[in-house]
């Protein structure tokens, strides 16, 4: 982290599309970079600007065993805002039907800050699938294991 503070270089991006290029490629990144997961492939499917059906981004992981090849697919929401995320933020009247129409196993909000309190109650009760929330400091934990993502998108981090 930067200084003394909670914030990270991710609370400096004002475009959320931008954001959502940076979580897109941070799932492209596993499939290039040596990680400690035993995946067999990644697919990522990112909406990019304008209407997206309400998935940003749809990932699938493909795994195999001894027997076969399993898939799981998320479908993953960016939420660039700096406030916390909140039940009015997200579309809750239509988010499993969302999940459902894209066959998805599981639904992952990314935040560059937080969601609030009351949403994560919302998504913990009222789902019967995977739910799962990175606020902007689990991401960059994620993103400084990314040498890609950091020559990529964050030079001058990269660089000190």
């Amino acid at each position: 982290m930067i200084g003394n503070s909670n914030k990270t270089p991710l609370h400096k991006i004002t475009d959320g599309n931008y954001f959502q290029e940076i979580v897109a490629e941070y799932f492209r990144s596993l499939k290039k970079e040596n990680k400690d997961f035993h995946i067999a492939d990644i697919d990522v499917e990112d909406s990019g600007i304008g209407p997206d059906g309400g998935a940003d981004i749809v990932v699938d992981f493909h795994f195999e065993d001894a027997i076969g090849k399993h898939s799981h697919r998320w479908v993953v929401e960016c939420k660039s805002q700096k406030k916390a995320v909140g039940i009015r933020d997200i579309n809750t009247n239509n988010l499993y039907g969302i999940i459902e129409s894209k066959k998805a196993n599981g639904y992952l909000l990314v935040c560059i800050n937080d969601a609030s309190s009351g949403l994560k109650k919302f998504l913990k009760d009222n789902s019967n699938i995977k739910t799962v929330v990175w606020n902007g400091t689990h991401l960059w934990r994620k993103i400084i294991g990314s040498e890609s993502i950091l020559k990529a998108y964050f030079k001058d981090y990269y660089l000190e």
